[in-house]
């Protein structure tokens, strides 16, 4: 009976590891995630509702309206959107568990055409505490090196669904502006391939991405490569990323930020730049990013 039992065990532990390694094949490959898949990398989206208790203890306003994060989803899906990866922070205290800001990634199939190096997704961020409505950001995936550019709101138009009076028409809405903003973005990028910088334009380029991670009020152009080596920024890690090319540098100063490859200064100390993982502030200094690379591209 032990035996049996111990078996049965060990056949549900390599189902459960089968089944977390093709999600995240899945994941990697952009393939469409179905609700368990989704559900494993984000359990919180699953909330479907909120009691009256909840809305006391989290202090939300009796004109707080609760939609669930899947309801979005779903309206997505049914616009042709298909997710892709999800993501959710850890809760900070016990009473914050299940309620905390998530981030689901849509891809529509309709854009992933052979030969395309760039194509949009849309990045839904929610919490389910009142501190933040829904929220849809526009970016670009890049192939060659799994990176995303992320764009300014303002180039993208309204972007939040406000828990009260939502609605599929105001999800359809957002999303048609999305879509039309995307052959405006892609020309963007085309131009960013075109430029070349100077080696001014490239140090200050770098100078300035550096002081989106390093915010210190101390910090400007003039210190800043005094406290970040600026040359480790500004280094290739592929063939693609060389040059003097406004794209190039773009990417590489953005895989490094990103990933913390560069060292920096503290007080008497050199440190190793610690990889984002908030997606939160991978979005924030990843928007700021596009929005110097566009200037310069203008």
């Amino acid at each position: 009976m032990a035996k049996e039992l111990n078996n049965e065990f060990d056949i549900k532990v390599r189902a459960q590891k089968h089944f977390e390694e093709s999600v995240k094949e899945k994941v990697a490959k952009h393939q469409e995630l179905n609700d368990r898949d989704l559900e494993y990398l984000c359990p919180v989206a699953f909330k479907s509702h909120m009691g009256q208790a909840e809305r006391i203890g989290l202090g939300l306003s009796k004109h707080y309206s609760f939609v669930p994060t899947m309801r979005v989803v779903n309206d997505l899906r049914n616009l042709g959107y298909e997710v892709v990866d999800a993501k959710q922070v850890k809760a900070r205290k016990k009473s914050t568990n299940g309620y905390q800001k998530h981030m689901i990634t849509f891809e529509h199939p309709k854009y992933k055409v052979e030969g395309t190096e760039e194509y949009p997704q849309i990045l839904l961020t929610n919490s389910h505490d009142g501190g933040n409505a829904f929220t849809l950001s526009a970016g670009i995936f890049r192939l060659v090196c799994s990176n995303g550019l992320v764009i300014k709101s303002e180039d993208y138009g309204s972007n939040r669904l406000v828990h009260k009076g939502y609605s599929f028409e105001a999800v359809q809405k957002l999303v048609q502006e999305f879509e039309g903003t995307i052959s405006e973005v892609l020309t963007k990028i085309t131009a960013m391939k075109r430029k070349q910088l100077t080696d001014a334009q490239i140090l200050q380029f770098a100078k300035q991405a550096a002081l989106l991670r390093f915010k210190a009020a101390s910090y400007n152009e003039d210190n800043i490569a005094d406290v970040v080596d600026i040359d480790e920024i500004l280094e290739a890690t592929r063939p693609e990323d060389a040059g003097n090319g406004l794209y190039e540098v773009y990417n590489r100063v953005q895989e490094s930020l990103i990933n913390g490859n560069y060292h920096y200064k503290l007080g008497t100390k050199h440190r190793k730049g610690r990889t984002i993982k908030s997606f939160k502030q991978n979005i924030d200094v990843n928007k700021k990013l596009s929005e110097l690379a566009f200037e310069l591209a203008a």
